[in-house]
């Protein structure tokens, strides 16, 4: 409980202490260990900038060294990019899902509440863990957007804060594996939002 709080009086701070100048202290990550689930972050709605989850019973989280999230639209396709490390590895997953393409960050706040179904759905799953690249062929799965809001400071929208959770079961390596436990909570904004389909 001392840790939401602090967790909060810090955010707090940043807010107050942001200008239009400087709101780049927002994409700072907080990182809360979730007591739970030991390597994860708590699952939060607060725009910490974290994600993370079990392959199989190892954590692929969110650092402090490069942007946890963004969010490129590609025709009629929105792929969410996690970007962390696994095993001591750069890695990132990529969920691809079909039929959205939203022409600014904004827009995002349409996934509120929604849950794609990843095995029965034109959605795809893709994780790369320095060069080798997964497509997964996925057994089961979903991606749950729990809660989508939007940040404004000095009245100007800043941020689109995407929380939500995901789980699947796919293969690697020709080996069955389980991704749990996944969680994100991201602020998505005009430096990691790339509609490309409107070039």
């Amino acid at each position: 409980m001392k840790s939401k709080i602090f967790a909060l009086f810090i955010i707090c701070a940043s807010l107050f202490a942001c200008s239009k100048n400087d709101d780049y202290k927002l994409m700072s990550s907080i990182f809360i260990e979730d007591p739970d689930y030991p390597g994860l972050p708590q699952y939060s709605e607060w725009g910490y900038n974290t994600f993370g989850a079990y392959i199989d019973r190892e954590p692929f989280v969110s650092t402090n060294q490069q942007i946890p999230g963004k969010v490129v639209v590609r025709n009629d396709t929105l792929q969410l990019i996690l970007k962390g490390e696994y095993r001591e590895k750069n890695a990132e997953m990529i969920f691809m899902l079909k039929g959205y393409n939203p022409p600014s960050f904004s827009e995002l706040i349409t996934l509120n509440g929604k849950i794609f179904d990843l095995k029965h759905s034109p959605c795809m799953v893709k994780l790369v863990i320095d060069t080798p690249n997964f497509n997964f062929n996925i057994i089961e799965g979903k991606i749950t957007f729990k809660k989508v809001q939007r940040l404004y400071l000095d009245e100007e929208e800043t941020k689109c804060i995407l929380s939500g959770i995901f789980q699947l079961k796919t293969f690697m390596n020709n080996e069955p594996i389980t991704i749990s436990q996944g969680r994100f909570d991201l602020g998505i904004g005009y430096d990691n939002f790339f509609n490309l389909s409107l070039k």
